[in-house]
């Protein structure tokens, strides 16, 4: 594959961006699926899937250091949706169309829509304090991240009746945004000195794709539909396109060189970073702290336009298989029997996905070349600015050297006014009154009887670090320590399985087409859930004859009527307070944990008097709705109220199966909702 072939499939893997200006909705009679997954229920379904319990595992953090003799309290909160859909259906109406040569051909239209929506908000705290008679340490952190993504593509391709393709339109929008803030507050009292440093960062990056559009037309007309539609021979094979088959009969690819691309696009790309620090000790070692307080930020937006070979690769595997799953499958969708091919193949037409790829490089090119180029101007003139606090020494003709060549002997400014021999030879005046050289001062030698010529603060600073050094050595801080991470160690054991509940390696990915119109119906992860060398469905469609697994995870799957409805409820969301919404971002237990600090002037206000104000509420009025789906949420409660109405949180879904079981993977200590 060539580099710019590798270029576009990574830029394509990079999708993870983009306003739905041209979202849409599709036929009633569309081909749609989809999977979406409710990362509130992210710790649930680590526990289904490994056995583990991170809340336990908390509790276990929280108890080993009980058991050696300070407070630990620590909690991770993670919410939001993720929701990835595919909608296809053929517009039979004839129309004309130019390929790259001029050449007039009639052909139809083959519609394929892309929803991409996912929003993640993420808090974690943490708090200890140690004390040993006189010495302590006390730390607070927190820590939050916010990720959206919005993607909405539409692709237009262009067939003829032998579903040979002549080139496609697609329509593009989309963002992605990322945000991350950190604050640390460490206290030590030692050898009776106290340091408190204060530290507190974040940074925000934002592309945006208001529109991008763009327009394929071939060289001569290429045929990856055909792909799905005949199996391959079980006898190698070429044609002039360089098609090749499996001798078994299993796999069949080809790279075309696919014709002419041009689009044009605009773009919004953004940061901003802060960086705050407080009670640090700057002064004794001769450094000015504000000049390290510093906020950055810009927007720039950008518009341009490209034109390009496009080479397009294609190909599907029919003898994958999942047992029993595997060859053709019936698959029940809105009460109907489609028969579906079993393989692996793109979930998309080839034309979108380099299409996508070649046209998001030039957009994420420009954006980004002109985002670096204002980062490292004001970058570089922060970086200057602390320069020259920490000691910039200006000749008398403008020109800058270090500080530190002042008076050194040697003449570096080019009229040698760094060379002062009156201060070189000037005199230090003790406190005392008594007169040295200057040079004398801090030399490492108390040339003062009242040794004030040696007044370096650094030192002095060090000494006092040294002194609280090792007056926390001669506590039980060591010994705490080694009782906190042996007790751990016990206590943890009893929360890690010896056996896996669902073991990833038994797993299987499988994707569903059809042949007489090569068009994927969906996708399906397998799992064999008894060891049994038989594999029952853990994500997918309804396969018949196929057994469901006993494992149930809050990724959700779609497809027909659901999936259409599912979209339909996405659609509209684009910020990431639409699609992961505070009201379900349950962080009353880190607010007990990280006090006032972690949510300073948080309103107190409890409209239904149930002791628990509005913002952590889930039911602000009292009427048993949840105010994410009450309509007025502070209107109080009603005279009658449906007994077991609501028994827990609705989940709304995953983007990936591969995104969530590497997660999982992860096994860090979550708090279930």
């Amino acid at each position: 594959m060539s580099e710019r072939l590798l270029s576009a499939s990574i830029c394509l893997l990079l999708l993870t961006s983009m306003a739905p200006t041209v979202a849409a909705i599709g036929p009633s009679d569309s081909v749609i699926w989809g999977v979406s997954y409710d990362w509130s229920h992210f710790e649930g379904d680590v526990e289904n899937m490994t056995g583990v319990d991170t809340n336990a595992v908390n509790e276990d953090l929280e108890d080993a250091a009980d058991y050696a003799g300070f407070i630990l309290e620590t909690d991770q909160v993670v919410s939001g949706g993720s929701h990835f859909f595919v909608e296809s259906w053929d517009d039979d109406v004839v129309v004309t169309i130019d390929d790259a040569n001029g050449v007039s051909h009639q052909v139809t239209k083959r519609m394929t829509e892309l929803t991409i929506r996912h929003g993640l908000l993420f808090d974690m705290g943490f708090t200890a304090a140690w004390i040993d008679e006189n010495e302590s340490i006390d730390i607070w952190m927190s820590a939050s991240q916010e990720i959206v993504m919005v993607i909405d593509a539409v692709y237009t391709e262009y067939v003829d009746s032998d579903m040979m393709v002549y080139g496609g339109d697609l329509e593009m929008s989309g963002e992605y945004g990322q945000e991350a803030d950190l604050s640390f507050n460490l206290q030590v009292i030692a050898a009776d000195e106290v340091e408190a440093p204060e530290i507190d960062l974040g940074y925000s990056v934002s592309f945006e794709i208001p529109n991008l559009s763009s327009e394929w037309r071939v060289d001569q007309p290429v045929d990856y539909h055909h792909h799905l539609s005949e199996q391959p021979v079980n006898e190698e094979s070429g044609n002039e396109n360089g098609s090749e088959g499996d001798s078994e009969g299993g796999a069949v690819g080809q790279e075309y060189e696919g014709g002419l691309i041009r689009g044009d696009y605009s773009t919004i790309t953004g940061y901003s970073l802060y960086l705050a620090l407080d009670g640090l000790p700057a002064e004794d070692f001769g450094l000015n702290l504000d000049a390290f307080n510093v906020e950055l930020s810009d927007s720039i937006p950008g518009t341009g336009d490209f034109r390009e070979e496009l080479p397009v690769a294609s190909g599907a595997m029919w003898d994958w298989e999942c047992p029993p799953v595997g060859g053709t499958e019936d698959l029940n969708i809105d009460g109907s029997t489609v028969e579906a091919q079993c393989g692996i193949a793109p979930p998309f037409p080839a034309g979108m996905a380099f299409m996508m790829g070649f046209s998001l490089i030039p957009a994420f090119d420009n954006g980004f070349q002109q985002l670096a180029t204002v980062i490292e101007e004001q970058v570089g003139a922060w970086m200057e600015e602390i320069s020259e606090e920490e000691g910039i020494f200006v000749c008398d003709d403008g020109e800058e050297i270090p500080a530190e060549w002042e008076n050194d002997g040697w003449e570096d400014c080019s009229d040698g006014s760094d060379e002062n021999e009156e201060q070189a030879g000037g005199t230090f005046t003790c406190d005392n009154g008594e007169v040295i050289p200057a040079s004398w001062e801090n030399d490492g030698e108390e040339d003062c009887s009242d040794g004030s010529d040696e007044n370096d603060e650094s030192a002095d600073a060090m000494e006092r670090f040294e002194r609280m050094a090792e007056a926390l050595m001669n506590t039980n801080l060591n010994k705490t320590m080694e009782a906190f991470g042996e007790k751990l160690e016990i206590l943890v054991e009893d929360n890690v399985p010896s056996e896996p509940v669902l073991d990833i390696e038994d797993s299987c990915g499988i994707m569903f087409w059809t042949t007489e119109d090569s068009r994927v119906v969906g996708l399906a992860l397998l799992n064999d859930e008894d060891g049994d060398d038989s594999m029952e469905v853990l994500l997918g469609p309804d396969i018949v004859g196929v057994a469901e697994h006993g494992v149930e995870l809050n990724l959700l799957y779609f497809d027909g009527d659901d999936a259409r409805e599912a979209k339909a409820d996405i659609l509209g969301l684009i910020d990431i307070r639409d699609i992961a919404p505070e009201s379900r971002h349950d962080v009353e237990e880190l607010y007990d944990i990280l006090g006032d600090d972690f949510l300073p002037d948080l309103d107190q206000t409890d409209t239904d008097g149930d002791g628990v104000i509005d913002f952590f509420d889930q039911d602000d009025d009292g009427d048993g709705m949840f105010d994410w789906e009450d309509p007025d949420p502070l209107s109080g409660p009603v005279d009658e109220i449906v007994e077991d109405e609501i028994d827990t949180i609705p989940g709304p879904t995953t983007l990936a199966v591969i995104t969530m079981l590497g997660a999982a993977a992860i096994l860090m200590p979550r708090r279930e909702d």
